[in-house]
């Protein structure tokens, strides 16, 4: 007599390729989901900013009188350039620019441009000559930006 060995068990022969094709469609579709989160991450890409102009003079330097002893105040516009790693202008951007008991706020144009005028007075006290402010800049798909010397105010005579 002859044995049937697998010939005759058709259980092996049925299970086997239908479980061995769910398998194959499962790593399929969890591979493809995986592809497709890494293809969708974009890195945030850095940006640089630059103040150009400060009360109606090009620069970064704002210059207070010398009024004897105390504390000096003064009111303050700028102008601060934004623009990505290649040079083309962010739009968009928040940018803030704070300290020395002042600080003021705009959004960059579609030229990368943000003019800051809705500013509080800014101080240096008696015994200081300098001081700096600094430089914020957030924008959508961007590294923050931060420059804590961006403004520079110094006391003349």
């Amino acid at each position: 007599m002859r044995s049937k060995g697998f010939k005759g068990d058709e259980r092996g022969v049925e299970g086997l390729p239908v479980r061995l094709i769910v398998v194959l469609v499962v790593g399929v579709i969890a591979l493809s989901s995986m592809v497709a989160a890494v293809n969708s991450f974009k890195p945030p890409k850095t940006l640089t900013a630059a103040v150009t102009e400060v009360s109606s003079k090009d620069g970064n330097l704002l210059q207070v009188s010398n009024s004897g002893e105390g504390a000096v105040t003064k009111t303050w516009t700028c102008y601060v350039n934004v623009t990505d790693d290649k040079g083309n202008p962010v739009s968009g951007a928040s940018v803030i620019v704070h300290g020395l008991g002042g600080a003021g706020s705009g959004v960059t144009n579609t030229k990368g441009v943000a003019y800051i005028s809705k500013t509080n007075d800014i101080k240096l006290n008696a015994n200081q000559n300098i001081g700096y402010m600094t430089l914020e800049v957030n924008a959508p798909g961007f590294y923050q930006y931060k420059n804590e010397n961006a403004l520079a105010v110094v006391r003349v005579s």
